[in-house]
């Protein structure tokens, strides 16, 4: 009895594990502040559910534990176990939303991993996670991200952008802004058979590498011209509410 549930936990383990696994492709990076720079995409309908019912269970050594902790999470010390900067309390959205949180069925209420990328910057292991989120109580899922960091084996919510880390927040909301396939595939230099996808690979890839910050630059030239080709093509539907 013992060896068949022995074998049942390891099946179940390397399910776990291959749910969570992605082709991930190494990039050079040309940008000073940031190195082992790389990227990949989740497989179809990788789904991550807040399932830890107890602070006490929470490790957070890996990224998809850390989001299975956000899901979870109830009270500011579990909000604060989370998080790489730590909050003195919390506001009332935030304490409005844990409570919704609460009440809500884990089943249909989960977020759909769509792209991962990791890089360095400034001497810290960041993971940047785009998710779309399936709500209950909405035919939409709109998308989301969460930006961690590695401290002590263990992952944090950046959850906080100010004066020393403007650099960080402005690669992460260019992540961001970009349709997840179409950065893919600006990443992996696949033009799609498209003339902006050029454009962009063009400018953003050289002989050494590929630069962030060049893509920041492309991004804030049509960013706010809702009615560019550009806009169009490479915004992804954010699908809020």
């Amino acid at each position: 009895m013992k060896k068949i549930q022995l074998i049942i936990s390891t099946i179940f383990l390397s399910i776990s594990f291959f749910s969570y696994a992605q082709v991930m492709t190494n990039l050079n990076s040309t940008d000073p502040n940031i190195t082992n720079l790389s990227y990949g995409l989740y497989p179809n309908n990788t789904i991550v559910k807040g399932t830890i019912s107890s602070i006490s269970a929470v490790t957070n050594t890996s990224p998809e534990l850390l989001i299975n902790s956000i899901l979870s999470e109830n009270s500011l010390a579990w909000v604060n176990l989370n998080n790489n900067t730590q909050v003195g309390e919390l506001d009332a959205e935030t304490t409005q939303d844990l409570n919704q949180k609460s009440a809500l069925d884990k089943n249909l209420n989960y977020f759909q991993l769509a792209q991962v990328i990791n890089f360095t910057f400034k001497n810290e292991n960041y993971k940047y996670i785009k998710y779309s989120f399936h709500n209950s109580m909405s035919t939409k899922k709109p998308y989301g991200f969460i930006l961690m960091v590695n401290k002590n084996n263990k992952w944090l919510r950046v959850n906080e952008f100010n004066e020393a880390n403007l650099e960080l927040m402005n690669y992460t909301l260019t992540f961001f802004k970009f349709n997840y396939q179409k950065l893919n595939a600006i990443l992996s230099q696949n033009n799609l058979g498209n003339n902006l996808m050029t454009n962009i690979i063009n400018a953003t890839h050289n002989s050494s590498g590929f630069s962030v910050n060049s893509l920041s630059q492309q991004l804030d030239v049509w960013n706010y011209n809702t009615s560019s080709a550009e806009n169009a093509y490479f915004s992804e539907a954010l699908d809020w509410e």
